[in-house]
């Protein structure tokens, strides 16, 4: 199945395109009673994600490796940072109508320079230009390293669609440079299903996630259970994962 395919798959069944499609079911089969309980699932849920304290305990659910800890890398040896792609931003006015990188990846790269300034270690973006045919997002990312946060970029691996071929095709950067460990860098959310990959790919990387949702324990209030509309992309980023981890061990076994 090509990349496209999957990708519009993906679009069918992540909120919220999965909940237009029940509740269109819904609507099919209102005039019986399994129509309608499917129109106010379809109702609830889409209450529900939407809602702060719902999508927060979502997210949080992935955000399972914990920050960095600086002062224990003296038991490691990473010769670099890698970090990965996260989006962009398409023909952006402010920048002359060109591409640029979205505010995902923005966060990536200034965690990474961040952590290249504390360890003097150089940086490795990696990420393609997915199903977009401009600029790569490694190329983006590191002309706004270089000349934005002033690191040293190693090398960049600007082939990527997916957070499985950034693994593979890091890997054999790495190879090529002769580096065996390094700084991993992503999202919290992004880390478990990226460490995973890249473990799999046989690089030994050490987790370094960026952009964590989680608080600490709270009593929710009104407004957590106000609906809005960055909690339903909180929801359905956290389900995105759920759902990336799921079909990589479906590749794995079936060898799609």
């Amino acid at each position: 199945m090509n990349q496209e395919a999957i990708w519009f798959l993906k679009s069918l069944i992540i909120p919220p395109g999965g909940l237009v499609i029940l509740g269109l079911l819904g609507l099919m089969l209102s005039r019986r009673f399994f129509g309608k309980l499917l129109l106010l699932v379809t109702l609830a849920s889409l209450y529900l994600l939407s809602t702060p304290f719902i999508s927060r305990q979502l997210i949080s659910s992935i955000e399972t490796v914990p920050p960095i800890n600086l002062a224990r890398l003296a038991n490691h040896q990473p010769q670099a940072i890698v970090v990965l792609g996260g989006g962009r931003h398409t023909g952006a006015p402010e920048y002359g109508s060109k591409d640029t990188v979205n505010s995902n990846l923005l966060e990536r790269l200034r965690y990474a320079a961040w952590l290249s300034r504390d360890t003097g270690l150089p940086i490795i973006p990696s990420g393609g230009s997915g199903l977009d045919e401009g600029e790569p997002e490694a190329d983006m990312s590191r002309r706004i390293l270089e000349k934005e946060f002033g690191r040293k970029v190693l090398a960049v691996e600007n082939k990527s669609r997916t957070t499985q071929e950034n693994a593979q095709l890091t890997k054999a950067l790495l190879d090529k440079l002769m580096i065996k460990q390094v700084l991993l860098v992503t999202h919290a959310w992004h880390m478990p299903r990226a460490l995973e990959v890249f473990e799999q790919a046989g690089i030994q990387a050490i987790p370094a996630p960026t952009g964590f949702n989680r608080r600490a324990m709270f009593e929710p209030t009104l407004k957590d259970w106000r609906p809005e509309a960055v909690s339903l992309g909180r929801s359905s980023t956290a389900i995105h994962e759920r759902l990336g981890k799921i079909w990589y061990q479906l590749k794995d076994w079936t060898d799609i």
